[in-house]
């Protein structure tokens, strides 16, 4: 009831756009389910619309990333390159359906939010030389997003120093409770 109509419509458009379009290829997964995503992108939209120079091209990059970004796992452990392979399969959806339109910094957000920051952040800077400060904001907003549901994991899941954002310090709360009543 608190949430801003602009992220209440966009999340409702984006769920159910993942719900009838997507295939996740762990569909048994305990910690990695289309429930998880959803809440990454409530998370995502809620904190792209209090951040600066986040209007809608970003925030609808930041929804793609968020229902995209776990569809390929092989495992719920580690499984690094599982974004490699999400984004992989964002580019070829797209160009297969187009009613989804391929945004460049969801799909790098997507395959390198597997990845220690640094390595993340400086692959990203080197493919958006031109948008390199907002394509950097955006990986942090996803990776914030991410984190945020880690209390699906256990009460201790998310350790808040290592966000990246003080809105999405601004969530911890209300991410803790979210994940109690869902999950």
């Amino acid at each position: 009831e608190t949430v801003p109509e602009q992220v209440k419509n966009d999340f409702l458009y984006w769920t159910e756009y993942m719900e009838n379009n997507l295939v996740f290829h762990l569909p048994d997964s305990e910690w990695h389910t289309k429930g998880h995503c959803e809440r990454v992108l409530l998370y995502a939209l809620l904190i792209g619309v209090q951040v600066s120079g986040c209007g809608r091209d970003e925030l609808r990059a930041l929804a793609h990333a968020s229902i995209f970004h776990d569809t390929c796992r092989q495992d719920d452990f580690l499984d690094v390159e599982h974004g490699a392979r999400a984004a992989s399969y964002y580019m070829k959806y797209c160009e297969q359906n187009k009613d989804l339109v391929f945004l460049e910094p969801a799909y790098l957000i997507m395959k390198y939010h597997d990845r220690d920051d640094k390595v993340g952040m400086e692959a990203i800077g080197n493919a958006c030389p031109e948008d390199k400060e907002q394509a950097i904001r955006l990986y942090g907003i996803f990776k914030d997003a991410d984190a945020l549901d880690r209390f699906r994991l256990g009460a201790n899941g998310l350790d808040t120093r290592f966000l990246r954002n003080s809105e999405a310090m601004l969530l911890v709360d209300f991410a803790r409770d979210l994940v109690r009543q869902t999950v």
